[in-house]
């Protein structure tokens, strides 16, 4: 068993994911900000005539932060299978954010869709006439379809009960143990700052992002500042 896991590379797939996230979460986070410190509000809907440009640069971020299970999807089935697994990644990935599967089910959905591709492209035998079109539009079709329907039928509401009533749980946490939370989120990323406890930290964060806890990002994001001004200090010339 440890051999196959070992074998699968599932840390490694889920932390080439993450290291394509982290930019999109940059900016979009920047956006967010910006736009809500200046009296922006993210909108559901833009209407023409009726939104400020703040508004336009909250609604920006908040939009591309709702996207972060497609994303993560799309990076996993990308770095599982390559190109092959761009599509199916992206569409399992919509499907987990339209059943609020959230962050989580992007993740086991990137994976579903990543080794389903895989395996179609090792082992699916098709006519010499086909051969062209099976990363192009064969594995992509069929992977985006059956990884599509295990997320809806098979996993995504289990997904979709636990992230529930993980934001629950968090959201009803008091002052004192927020602290502690986000004093515990804040040890474990500096621990390897950059490495895998550190993105790992990074991953579930962004999980209770995408799911409103904004918390536990800022927490992460005040540490990683901290520790990037003090190796400048250490670094800055006498």
């Amino acid at each position: 068993m440890k051999d196959l896991l070992k074998k699968a590379n599932l840390k490694g797939h889920l932390l080439t994911a993450i290291s394509y996230l982290i930019p999109i979460v940059c900016g979009a986070g920047f956006l967010v900000a910006i736009g809500m410190a200046m009296g922006g509000q993210s909108q559901d809907a833009l209407i023409i005539g009726k939104f400020s440009f703040w508004d336009a640069m909250a609604t920006m971020g908040g939009k591309a932060l709702g996207l972060l299970p497609v994303v993560i999807a799309t990076g996993i089935a990308f770095s599982v299978a390559g190109k092959p697994g761009i599509a199916p990644g992206f569409v399992v990935g919509l499907i987990a954010n339209s059943i609020s599967a959230g962050f989580i089910g992007g993740i086991l959905g990137g994976y579903i869709a990543g080794f389903l591709a895989l395996y179609l492209l090792k082992n699916l035998k098709v006519p010499n006439w086909a051969k062209g079109l099976m990363p192009t539009l064969i594995v992509p079709f069929v992977t985006a379809f059956v990884s599509s329907l295990i997320m809806i039928y098979l996993i995504g509401g289990p997904i979709s009960a636990f992230t529930s009533w993980l934001t629950t749980f968090l959201k009803g946490l008091s002052s004192s143990s927020r602290i502690v939370f986000g004093g515990v989120v804040g040890v474990l990323s500096g621990v390897d700052f950059g490495g895998p406890l550190n993105k790992t930290v990074y991953a579930f964060v962004l999980t209770l992002q995408a799911e409103g806890v904004k918390e536990p990002l800022t927490a992460l994001q005040l540490v990683n500042t901290a520790l990037l001004v003090s190796v400048w200090l250490i670094l800055l010339p006498n």
